[in-house]
């Protein structure tokens, strides 16, 4: 079964994670910008993915598939009424946005149980 609890603390861990690995990350110069959105992208979603995976372990995926949108529907949110951007006026970028948060995620997921039930010898 769902647990709804566990999911909302995986997306607060998520985000608690990024807000302050990107805070650390802001000290080290990082010329691309490219990378530093790839590094943030993998940090956000994968963590999203690992901790939806430990803590909703009955439907890991379900968990990890709707924290990416959550997660992605907060930055949209955050990105339009906050900093002003545009950002459903285009809806390729949004669909880019959300297929790749929900891939990355949805891998650590995948990779997370697989490692659990890899040590516990079911596999």
């Amino acid at each position: 079964m769902f647990n709804m609890m566990k999911f909302f603390q995986a997306v607060g861990a998520s985000i608690l994670l990024t807000v302050a690995i990107s805070f650390l990350l802001g000290f080290i110069p990082i010329e691309s910008y490219g990378l530093f959105l790839f590094i943030q992208t993998i940090l956000t979603y994968g963590s999203m993915g690992f901790f939806a995976a430990k803590w909703n372990t009955e439907t890991p995926y379900t968990a990890a598939y709707l924290g990416a949108i959550v997660i992605t529907f907060f930055s949209f949110i955050l990105s339009h009424f906050v900093f002003n951007i545009l950002v459903f006026s285009d809806p390729e970028g949004i669909g880019r946005s959300l297929s790749y948060a929900v891939i990355v995620s949805l891998l650590f997921a995948v990779s997370t149980v697989f490692i659990r039930k890899k040590r516990e010898g079911v596999l």
